[in-house]
């Protein structure tokens, strides 16, 4: 089996309102990067133009190697996988599958449609028609059409935006596991956090049509590289401050009269920063925790709550702005309430600081 490998250069383009500026990137074999941005970014226009809808002003696009750049979209062997799967709505579920194998090279060692089907568990649809699929049934028919043409590369775009939570999450896992097993490179693009988590080797963050900041999923959600990136990926606190004292690798951050310590960060003295601290990473009790070595505990005020999801999310008031987010049970045994008083405490690795 051929290890694919797909290399974007210096990609730039415009077509309306929206533009790509300098995009870079390499993906292997084996490897998601998903590329996370909010609407407007210019992602859906990236993927657009790797598989060949449109002509890059500056740039090379490359698989395997080849340059494709020139190359019109049915020569570069991608499946493309759009947000309404785009099947065939008068063809079966085997007839869409067997339509993708047109497009495979000649001479190549096509897996039968058959086959397909019963890898991606939707034999028994075969004679189905898309009307009388569900959302999760079309993914998996989509993924055995694109599979049928032997891919060197998978595009996706945001193909889980229309379903529910549930399936969502069904379907993300079994996604992986798929892309996993095919051995194909793959560009998913999103503006879900969780998403890009679950999926994601890669990610690149997306603003204004170039790479915001590109990182394993733990680099991106824990140390962005700024302001912008931060609030992005769901940093609830973002706070200004200064740095008054560095020693055994702990700054001390002033912030409106009260210190914060960060770990692992030496920036120099009187630096201006931006600290941001990550809601799960809040602890709440009701008394200091005088044996704990965490080195940031603060007396709050509860500004504010309001569920999140399966959580709660808790606004305080520290002297500055601080979010966490607690389960039910500490939510009902902590007694939250607004005005009531608590003890957030954050470890000081947890602390990311930003030179302002």
């Amino acid at each position: 089996m051929t290890a694919h490998r797909v290399t974007v250069e210096d990609l730039s383009l415009r077509v309306g309102a929206f533009a790509l500026r300098d995009v870079t990137f390499t993906v292997a074999a084996d490897e998601i990067l998903v590329i996370l941005g909010a609407s407007g970014a210019g992602k859906t226009l990236l993927l657009e133009t790797i598989a060949g809808f449109n002509r890059p002003h500056r740039g090379r696009i490359s698989i395997d190697g080849e340059d494709v750049t020139a190359a019109p979209p049915e020569a570069r062997r991608i499946g493309f996988m759009f947000q309404d799967y785009a099947l065939f709505p008068h063809l079966t579920v085997a007839q869409n599958v067997a339509f993708g194998r047109r497009f495979a090279p000649p001479g190549t060692d096509a897996e039968p449609v058959g086959a397909l089907l019963e890898r991606l568990g939707v034999e028994h649809l075969a004679a189905r028609k898309p009307a009388r699929l569900s959302g999760g049934e079309k993914q998996r028919v989509a993924l055995a059409r694109a599979l049928a043409a032997a891919p060197r590369l998978f595009l996706f775009d945001e193909p889980l935006a229309a379903l529910d939570a549930r399936t969502r999450d069904l379907l993300r896992r079994e996604l992986r596991e798929f892309l996993r097993r095919a051995a194909v490179p793959a560009v998913y693009v999103t503006h879900d956090q969780a998403e890009a988590l679950a999926l994601a080797d890669t990610i690149a963050v997306m603003r204004e049509g170039s790479f915001a900041q590109v990182g394993s999923p733990s680099a991106i959600f824990n140390t962005p590289v700024d302001a912008a990136v931060a609030s992005f990926v769901g940093v609830e606190t973002v706070i200004e401050g200064k740095v008054v004292q560095v020693g055994d690798g702990v700054a001390r951050i002033a912030v409106d009269g009260v210190l914060v310590h960060a770990a692992g960060a030496t920036p120099p003295m009187d630096t201006p920063v931006l600290a941001c601290i990550r809601p799960e990473d809040v602890a709440l009790a009701r008394q200091p925790q005088r044996d704990s070595s965490v080195r940031n505990q603060f007396a709050a005020r509860v500004v504010a709550t309001e569920p999140a999801g399966p959580l709660f999310k808790i606004v305080l008031d520290c002297g500055f702005p601080l979010v966490a987010y607690v389960s039910k049970q500490s939510y009902l045994e902590l007694g939250l309430a607004n005005g009531g008083e608590v003890v957030a405490s954050v470890k000081a690795t947890a602390v990311h600081l930003i030179a302002r």
